[in-house]
């Protein structure tokens, strides 16, 4: 590899490039429910697709753009972690100014991103990912070590990107009740999933946190951190699985969402008997495993 691609890779990884497709994922999972759920037929759900795509870029590098917030925040603390003392900045391989002016980068072709995907003229997308983006920088900057607030603002930010998906196009003010109540109960699921993850991330960094962050596990000890992360995931998998709404709302054929939860279940029980870092890795992957059987089943009732 020249200097060049090893330069890029770097850059790349700061955004955590896999993790981020978590935002754009529930996006599409809230753009596809509002788009299903109204009299729009194929044709002129198709010619949303432009504006569709232009949001998930504009999405993947806001969340990007903040992962890499996060990196010039923590390099302090990441230089001295087992784990992350690896990361670009961390390790020195780009320098504070530069991961800086990177971060910019990204945040402005998020929002370039954001009024092309506002062809109907409406800004409430744009606006939303300028808030979205003034969130991640103030986390970054100091909210992060603020007991609680650290979770509660992952959680938000997992389910913000459906209220972006109710921002495109002719905006949130002319949604049904019903599609609002889908976009509801959607996030009574995402936020909790996600906060039961930052709580057990917390949990990895309890040492290098101790001193720098007010986390749950400092506060109420490691081991009741992990009963409280898992206990929310058991609730989200008990009403995915006992509420009949989900089932409703992602009905197709092939019933793939039941696929994905038939899959997805067992992951998270998975997760809790593993040791903490692939526990959590496992959370990760069992969260993309149910976004795709909502996104597969979704796109199924489209056709």
């Amino acid at each position: 590899e020249n200097c060049f691609e090893q330069s890029a890779k770097s850059y790349i990884r700061m955004m955590r490039p896999v993790t981020i497709i978590q935002a754009v994922g529930a996006f599409l999972v809230g753009r596809l429910v509002i788009l299903t759920s109204s009299a729009a037929s194929s044709s002129s759900i198709i010619t949303e697709v432009p504006d569709i795509l232009a949001a998930s870029i504009s999405i993947y590098l806001s969340y990007g753009a903040g992962m890499a917030m996060n990196d010039c925040a923590d390099v302090a603390i990441d230089s001295v972690h087992e784990d992350k003392q690896h990361r670009s900045v961390a390790s020195e391989t780009i320098s504070m100014r530069n991961a800086s002016l990177f971060c910019a980068a990204l945040s402005i072709l998020s929002l370039i991103f954001s009024f092309r995907a506002s062809s109907t003229g409406c800004n409430g997308f744009p606006v939303w990912s300028l808030f979205n983006l003034t969130v991640m920088a103030l986390y970054a900057l100091g909210l992060q070590r603020i007991f609680l607030v650290k979770n509660l603002i992952c959680g938000y930010l997992a389910i913000a990107p459906l209220i972006g998906a109710s921002l495109l196009g002719v905006g949130a003010s002319n949604l049904g009740g019903d599609v609002v109540g889908k976009l509801y109960k959607l996030a009574i699921i995402g936020f909790p999933l996600q906060v039961a993850r930052e709580i057990l991330k917390d949990i990895e960094d309890v040492k290098v946190d101790e001193g720098t962050k007010k986390t749950l596990p400092l506060v109420v000890g490691e081991q009741k951190s992990k009963w409280i992360a898992y206990a929310l995931v058991a609730v989200v998998n008990g009403t995915m699985i006992l509420s009949p709404y989900f089932w409703t709302m992602f009905k197709s054929t092939p019933n793939v969402y039941a696929l994905s939860v038939v899959i997805g279940t067992p992951m998270c029980i998975w997760a809790s008997l593993l040791p903490l870092s692939e526990g959590q890795q496992m959370l990760k992957k069992s969260i993309y495993v149910l976004l795709l059987g909502m996104i597969s089943a979704l796109l199924n009732q489209a056709r």
